[in-house]
């Protein structure tokens, strides 16, 4: 049986190499761990990759402080749209349509939704929810990324939102103040505009 003194001088010697080692294992395991949570975020806009990537990416550019678009919403927008691989502008221009009906490529739909008035938006867009393997026309080739800067002009919702949409601000008035009628839809009259608005 070992003496007392011995078993003392043990348990001291093993207590001070613990302190001394444990500090030194403890801020290893630390800074293993830390390196660990310290990875990067990735950016999804940034980490887009042309012909492997398949969902939209975006980035607000602009960060607008009207309402915010929702699926049913109508939305009018202005836009630019690019090939992403050569930057070659292919259209530009304004348009309203519905959030959510699939009048626009699935892109669109995606990528806009969330936006707010005033708010401006960049797209990176793969060929899977663009215009696929067929393309368009002679201007957008066949599995093309697409790249599209949106400017959110304003969301609308109802009746009086959904004739503007279809019809356009500017037939819609010269119908209503002149009774041109071959300027409206056949499914709407001068006298269905007038009552929209009231009077």
């Amino acid at each position: 049986m070992p003496s007392l003194p011995l078993t003392l001088l043990v348990l001291f010697c093993s207590r001070y190499a613990l302190a001394f080692v444990a500090p030194r294992h403890m801020s290893l395991k630390k800074s293993v761990f830390m390196s660990s949570e310290v990875e990067p975020e990735v950016d999804p806009f940034e980490a887009y990759v042309m012909g492997r990537t398949t969902v939209v990416a975006k980035k607000d550019t602009v960060n607008g402080d009207g309402e915010v678009s929702k699926k049913g919403d109508i939305l009018t927008i202005d836009y630019v749209g690019r090939l992403l691989k050569s930057g070659t502008e292919f259209d530009k221009g304004t348009m309203a349509f519905k959030l959510g009906d699939g009048n626009v490529i699935p892109g669109w739909e995606q990528g806009l939704e969330g936006l707010r008035v005033g708010g401006k938006r960049t797209l990176k867009i793969p060929p899977n929810l663009a215009y696929g393997e067929r393309g368009a026309g002679d201007v957008i080739p066949g599995n093309a990324d697409l790249s599209f800067e949106c400017e959110l002009k304003s969301v609308g919702s109802g009746p009086i939102a959904e004739i503007l949409m279809k019809v356009g601000v500017r037939r819609l008035v010269l119908g209503a103040l002149f009774g041109a009628s071959f300027l409206l839809p056949k499914d709407l009259s001068v006298r269905d505009i007038i009552s929209f608005f009231g009077f």
